[in-house]
Formats: C-alpha cells, structure tokens, sequence
C-alpha cells in the first residue's frame, strides 16, 4: 500500500495558494521552515507532487545550478542534472522527481508562477522591493546594479532583495515576494527605479516608452516565448502608464531613502 503523502499546508505566492504533496516527512518539514510564513488560508489553486529519489552517484550529491525549461500545448517542462518535472498548466497540475535539495523544487514554483502572472496581468521582475513611507519602492537592474546594496542600506522593509512578484491590485499595483528569495512582507507599488551606482544621487523621470524597454531585460518569464514577451509589453504598458518610474543614480548611502522619504512627506496621503 503507497504511505498516504505528506503535505504543507498551502503555500500562498503573489495571491495563489499551492498545495506541495510529498511521501518523505523529513522534506517536507524542510520544506514548511523555508516556507514559513507564506502560509495561504484560501483553497489551493495549483497542486504540485514532488518524488524524491536518491542521486545516481556520489557526483550527483546536489542538482546542477542550471534547470531547461520548455514545454508546448499548456505544459511546461522543466529538466536538470539529476531532476525533471512537467506541470499542466489548465488542469493546475504537476509533478517533480528530484533528490531531496529544495532548489529544483524553488526553480520549478518560480516558473510555474511567472507563467501564472502573465496570465493574470502581471509579472516576476529580477528586483529588490522595500518598504517606505509611501508604499512599495522597487529596484531593478541588471546584475551588479545596486539591488542587494540598496537593500542592505536601508535594513528594514525588504519584501525582497532577488525576486519580486507585481501584480495589479485594484488601481494600483502590489509587490510580493517568493518565500525563497523574501519575506511575507508585500505592499502597493509606490515607483519604480532603474539603479545605476554613481558618486551622488540623483532622479530622473522615465517616460512610459522607454520604463517599458528598461524592465524588459530584468523581467524573469517561465518560456520567454513570443506569446509571453507579447503578454508582457501589454501588461508593461498600463503598468509604466500608472506608476511612476526612475532612473536612479545613487551613491553608497542611506541618501537616497532619505530623499524618497522626504518626496513622499512633500506629496502626502
């Protein structure tokens, strides 16, 4: 007789709650630390069985860094040294095999539900996001941009310093994080900032056009196919259209938070 699975109690990421089955109790407590605090109360949207196998040899210890997405016909696919995965995208359900290490797992959930957002009119950015006085302020860029240092400046607030879920939110739009790479925190999106190190701090606003063309290369997609790149530059457009977006050159220092904070003193409720 198969053990009955073992399973978190639903896992909530930029408003959808997951259910993770798993037969192996000591993963899935594993699981339900990294996780803690995403915990959704809603009913489960998506289903996803993870099937633990041992590695095949003492080189196969830990998954590779490196996972193939693909997949056709509403079903993403998902390969690596030592793992493999397809998800059915309209049935909101899928399975991984992998050893027992959780970032298989994490890169899987992270394209599953960048593909999910794009659907629902919004999108995963490679980004920091950090609480102000104002609301959600998110900071992207390529890498060696600035995010994790704008984060570690100001210590307190961060939603994330890696990757953050947007998504519209009545009139505005939300910030969120994925459990992996944040913490529960999430608020409404106050602006955007393109970083750029720099000897002193300075703003300058980015016209919808080229806010739009900025985010592009930081926007994290599950195919990055052309119906997805399609998807994104009409959700971008309202997006650039309805919240103020920066480039920000910015020195070393808190200077920049305090010149946010006091914008928003200036601009009130």
């Amino acid at each position: 007789m198969q053990p009955a699975p073992q399973f978190l109690e639903a896992v909530a990421i930029a408003g959808v709650a997951c259910r993770i089955e798993c037969p192996d109790a000591a993963f899935a407590s594993l699981l339900a630390e990294r996780f803690a605090g995403f915990h959704a109360t809603g009913a489960p949207e998506l289903l996803l069985r993870v099937e633990l196998r041992a590695p095949d040899g003492p080189g196969l210890r830990r998954p590779g860094p490196f996972a193939r997405l693909g997949g056709a016909d509403g079903v993403l696919t998902i390969e690596g040294a030592g793992f493999h995965g397809s998800f059915d995208e309209r049935r909101g359900e899928g399975v991984i095999v992998q050893p027992p290490d959780p970032s298989p797992l994490e890169t899987f959930l992270t394209a599953i539900y960048a593909g999910r957002l794009l659907r629902a009119g919004g999108f995963f950015l490679h980004a920091a996001a950090l609480v102000g006085e104002d609301g959600a302020r998110v900071f992207f860029g390529p890498s060696g941009s600035g995010k994790t240092t704008v984060a570690e400046l100001v210590g307190e607030g961060v939603i994330s310093d890696e990757t953050v879920a947007l998504r519209p939110d009545g009139d505005g739009w939300r910030a969120s994080a994925v459990p992996w790479r944040g913490t529960p925190l999430e608020a409404p999106v106050a602006g955007l900032f393109r970083l750029e190190k720099a000897r002193a701090t300075a703003f300058r606003r980015l016209a919808p056009v080229e806010a739009l063309r900025q985010l592009l290369p930081s926007v994290l997609f599950s195919r990055a196919d052309a119906g997805e790149l399609d998807r994104f530059l009409d959700i971008a457009g309202s997006l650039a259209r309805g919240v103020p977006c920066w480039a920000m050159r910015f020195a070393p220092d808190r200077g920049f938070w305090d010149a946010l904070d006091a914008r928003a003193r200036r601009s009130g409720p």
